[in-house]
């Protein structure tokens, strides 16, 4: 496993792992409330070093191993972390491989450095999520003025928080228009059985990119993670698919 680095970000610790290699740079984006220490990315990783390709994945600032409060992220602050990171170790053609709210940080990346990314691939991406997912009533917006954020209940442990600056800067960051302005290759794998974002979202989403070179990959019994063998099997043939 390559070792742990960080760089400083704004007075902020941002947490890495590089392994360098040929190719381009594949780069893990994690989802929210995720970091770099999950099953896709040491699959990813363990993909990596038998292809001698190479690899970065990070924590956001507030998140794993890096420094920072979980309640200052937003999209526009975790997108900086990535692209701070990518800077220093990856600045060559990228493949932006991200998960569930990563996918959303891949795509605001691909539209900002399009000259950097090769290829985008999403996995049960949920872009603009806190237009669509969160589903705020007034007396959220009461809570998010009053408390500073909401609870949504997870399937994965204790209730998520989503804070009120997350909320805020979520009209900024949406990359949902009419037309995505991506020329790329972009590949959006999703489960069917996917109880938090819906699977006709990817699709949604593969409608409106620019580019022709996109494909939609549909896992009729595929949960949200997506962390199955079968699953990181098929992430790690789509990157080598893309390669091909």
């Amino acid at each position: 496993m390559p070792f742990l680095a960080s760089i400083d970000r704004d007075g902020v610790t941002i947490a890495y792992r590089f392994r360098p290699g040929v190719g381009p740079t594949v780069v893990f984006l994690p989802g929210y409330m995720s970091d770099m220490s999950g099953s896709k990315a040491e699959a990813l990783d363990a993909w990596a070093e038998a292809r001698g390709r190479g690899f970065v994945r990070l924590d956001y600032s507030g998140c794993g191993a890096s420094g920072g409060e979980f309640a200052d992220g937003t999209i526009s602050r975790w997108s900086g972390d990535a692209l701070a990171v990518i800077e220093a170790v990856a600045p060559g053609p990228l493949v932006l491989v991200g998960s569930s709210m990563g996918a959303w940080i891949a795509l605001r990346i691909a539209l900002e450095r399009p000259a950097q990314v090769a290829a985008v691939v999403t996995i049960a991406g949920a872009p603009d999520f806190t237009d669509w997912g969160l589903d705020l009533t007034a007396a959220d917006h009461a809570a998010l003025t009053r408390d500073g954020f909401v609870e949504r209940p997870s399937l994965y442990g204790a209730p998520y928080r989503y804070h009120a600056g997350l909320v805020a800067d979520g009209v900024r960051a949406r990359v949902l228009a009419p037309e995505i302005a991506i020329d790329c290759p972009v590949r959006l794998l999703h489960g069917q059985a996917d109880p938090d974002v819906p699977w006709r979202l990817s699709i949604n989403v593969a409608e409106r990119i620019r580019s022709s070179n996109v494909h939609v990959n549909l896992i009729k019994d595929g949960d949200h993670r997506l962390s199955r063998p079968q699953d990181l099997a098929l992430l790690c043939a789509t990157i080598d698919a893309l390669e091909a």
